[in-house]
This record gives structure tokens, C-alpha cells and sequence, in this order.
């Protein structure tokens, strides 16, 4: 049953809301084999082993010289023990001079260690009394100042396991252990579609009754935080068999849809209406202040597959609300990259906030000398509310605002 002219039926609560999709919109991705050094915010599909050893040979953590331990116990500052420098490595050498006991051959942090000695001994604590001998001040033990082969990455590791977000140091263990090849998940497909008779084209001039699309290109943006494969962006008049077929169409491709407009309860809304009669609506009205309108649900397809449904309000500051509630957080889920914009500190209020109890109120505040001061309570189309705002402010459902002077955590938006 729709409905519109009848007004919303049973509204939920954000945390309601958040826990159902949670529950019931799950993201099942095939996989793919990509190129590493591709790969940064995409998620292991597969764990990452490694078949070396990293770095793969022994080489110096400090500048000085390789020697055998044993030539160096009993040296002292009193009682230096003389090497003779026979050699020296560099890093990126090959090979290494071979050392003989008694001798001492200079070397350079990070270069391979000859295979004869044991131990390195720091420039700071050795004397030079030529070119070719050298005065040993402070005894060394075995393995002093030597990163072993396998001190890194050991072979048959567990380097990142399955699901991990894929990091710039990720890449670099990747190319350092070989693994220019991995398995990730495919990226979530995300179609957009505003919709709207009064809707006109960005760059155009609109006349009476006409509103520029402004929420896509908005949502589009947003959707790059997310590393999504955005397949298609769209609009659609308001006549609801073209909105039924654009919608059927979108979910034979897409992972999810996001819409923005139709989903009040008006004689024009017709999304929640389309959402029931080709899939099913679960969620339609939350108890927020501006972005009440939301509907949420899935569209059945030919294949049995259940495509997941966002339908926004068509005013930006509420589309852009319940965006960040409902599809941020599900798709923080899904690439496991962090919801931006949500810094939190604290500021003391200007003026006082009333706040309706049952509802949370998203308050847009501006930073003054005197404390924070509200730019809007209401008013879910006044875009350059948000435009202006330093801080977001969530009142909470169960209070009834706040008082002149109290602090608060907010958002830093800007």
C-alpha cells in the first residue's frame, strides 16, 4: 500500500535503522587478480604468504667494521685491541671481502655482511691510526649490530592475512617479497539516480520551479572516498513506470542503489511505492531533524539476486545527512575504508539548542570568539548551511537540547 497522502507509519530511530542494515544488507564480492602496486585501498581477497625471506641475506645496521667478535674481547679504552683493515663493503655490493682473523674490514649500514664475520663493530667505538690499521676501543659480542636474513619477513609468513585494507606499506612488502600479483576483492558497483521534474542540469540557469541537480554530482564526490566503482550516475522524471523500469535496469548492474527525492509522502513520491511493489521496503522514515524521508530496501531482479536500496530525501542537507548515516557507514563496511569527516572535539555553545525528545537534531554551528553558535536548526534545503558550518552537532534523542555555555563534542567539518 503507498503512502503517499498518508503520511509515514512507523518510524525508526537511527540505531534501529543502522542495526538492520547491518543485519540484513550483506555484501557477498567476487574477487580479482590485480597488479600490487594497484592495489591501495583495495581488500585482500586471499592471505599473503611469503616464499622469501626479507631482506634475504645478512647485512650491517650500523657504519663501521665487520669483524669476528672473538678478535675484540678484552678491548677497552685502556686496552684497545689493533685490527688491520683488509677490505670494504658498500651497500649494494655483491659480495664481500673474505676476513681473516685479526683483521677488520670497514662497512656501510645496510651492506651484505662477509660471510666469515659475526659481529660489526660502531665507527664511534673503533680508532683509525692509518689507512690500514685500527684500534678496537669496546669488545663485541656475536650478532652485534647484524640484521639476520630473515629479521623482516620470514619464509612461510603470514605477511597481511585475508581482508585487510590495502595500505602504501602494504605495496612495498608486496613488491619487496615478490607478490606482484594478489587477490583482492571487486570494488562494491554503486549506481546513482536523482530524481525530479524540477530538476535541471549542472551549468544551467534555472528558471521558476526549477532546482539545478546538485545532490548527485555531491554524491558522486563522496563516493570517491570510498574507492567504489561508480557504473552509472542518472536522473529521472517523476512518473513512476519510467522511475520502476530506470530502478529494475540499475539493479541488474549494481551492488547498490543510491536515489535522491521522491520519498516523502506526497502525491509525486513514488519510491517507496516502486521499492514494495519490486522488492521490499524495510525502513521508511527516521526520527531525525532534517532527513525524516529516507526509505531503505531491496529490489528483486530476474536472477533471485535482493539488490539493496537507498533512497534518500531529495533536500541536500538531509540527502547529505542520512548519506552519511546510512550509506558512508554501510560502505565503510564494505571497503573497509574509515567514514571521513569525523573528527570529533569539544566546544562550548554560544546560545542555547532546543531539541525535540524522540527526535536527534543535526545542528549546524559556526566558530565565534564567544563559543560556537548555531547558523540552522531547521531547514533541510538551505545547502549553504552546511556550506558555512564549522562543526555538526547530534543532539540526541532522549534530550531536549542544550544550554547556553555547556560543551559538547561536534564534527569538524571544516
Amino acid at each position: 500500500m503507498s503512502a503517499r497522502g498518508r503520511g509515514f507509519s512507523n518510524i525508526m530511530r537511527v540505531e534501529e535503522i543502522k542495526q538492520l542494515v547491518q543485519e540484513r544488507v550483506l555484501y557477498n564480492p567476487n574477487s580479482e587478480r590485480i597488479s600490487s602496486i594497484q592495489a591501495l585501498d583495495r581488500v585482500l581477497a586471499e592471505d599473503i604468504i611469503s616464499k622469501v625471506n626479507l631482506p634475504g641475506f645478512r647485512r650491517s645496521a650500523m657504519d663501521g667494521f665487520a669483524v669476528l667478535a672473538s678478535s675484540t674481547f678484552g678491548a677497552s679504552d685502556t686496552s684497545p685491541i689493533r685490527l688491520k683493515i683488509s677490505g670494504q663493503v658498500e651497500i649494494g655490493d655483491k659480495t664481500a671481502p673474505i676476513l681473516q682473523t685479526g683483521n677488520a674490514i670497514r662497512i656501510s649500514t645496510g651492506a651484505p655482511i662477509p660471510q666469515e664475520a659475526d659481529a660489526v663493530i660502531k665507527i664511534e667505538d673503533c680508532e683509525l691510526i692509518t689507512d690500514l690499521d685500527l684500534d678496537v676501543m669496546s669488545a663485541v659480542n656475536s650478532g652485534t649490530n647484524i640484521a639476520n636474513e630473515d629479521e623482516d619477513i620470514k619464509i612461510n609468513e603470514l605477511v597481511l592475512p585475508i581482508g585487510t585494507l590495502i595500505r602504501p606499506w602494504d605495496i612495498a612488502i608486496f613488491e619487496s617479497i615478490g607478490q606482484n600479483q594478489i587477490i583482492v576483492y571487486c570494488l562494491p558497483k554503486i549506481s546513482v539516480l536523482s530524481t525530479g521534474n524540477e530538476l535541471v542540469t549542472s551549468g544551467s540557469i534555472p528558471n521558476i520551479g526549477e532546482v539545478v541537480d546538485s545532490n548527485r554530482p555531491a554524491i558522486n564526490a563522496w563516493l570517491t572516498k570510498f574507492n567504489v566503482n561508480l557504473v552509472k550516475s542518472e536522473s529521472c522524471l517523476d512518473d513512476i513506470d519510467l522511475l520502476k523500469e530506470k530502478i529494475i535496469q540499475l539493479a541488474v548492474q549494481s551492488d547498490l542503489i543510491i536515489t535522491t527525492g521522491g520519498t516523502s509522502v506526497g502525491t509525486k513520491d513514488y519510491l517507496p511505492e516502486i521499492i514494495v511493489n519490486i522488492g521490499e521496503l524495510f525502513v521508511h522514515g527516521c526520527a531525525i531533524r532534517p532527513g525524516k524521508p529516507v526509505a531503505i530496501g531491496f529490489i528483486n531482479t530476474e536472477s533471485k539476486r535482493k539488490v539493496p536500496i537507498i533512497a534518500l530525501p531529495g533536500y541536500p542537507l538531509a540527502a547529505f545527512i542520512n548519506f552519511e548515516l546510512f550509506v558512508a557507514s554501510l560502505l565503510s563496511n564494505w571497503t573497509k575504508i574509515e567514514i571521513p569527516w569525523q573528527n570529533q572535539i569539544k566546544v562550548k555553545l554560544k546560545t542555547k539548542i532546543p531539541s525535540q525528545a524522540g527526535v536527534r537534531d543535526f545542528v549546524r554551528l559556526k566558530e565565534t570568539s564567544a563559543g560556537a553558535e548555531v547558523i540552522r536548526i531547521t531547514g533541510a534545503g538551505i545547502l549553504s548551511s552546511l556550506v558555512h558550518a564549522d562543526y555538526m552537532l547530534e543532539v540526541p534523542e532522549d534530550i531536549e537540547g542544550y544550554s547556553a555555555g555547556d560543551i559538547v563534542s561536534v564534527k569538524k567539518l571544516r
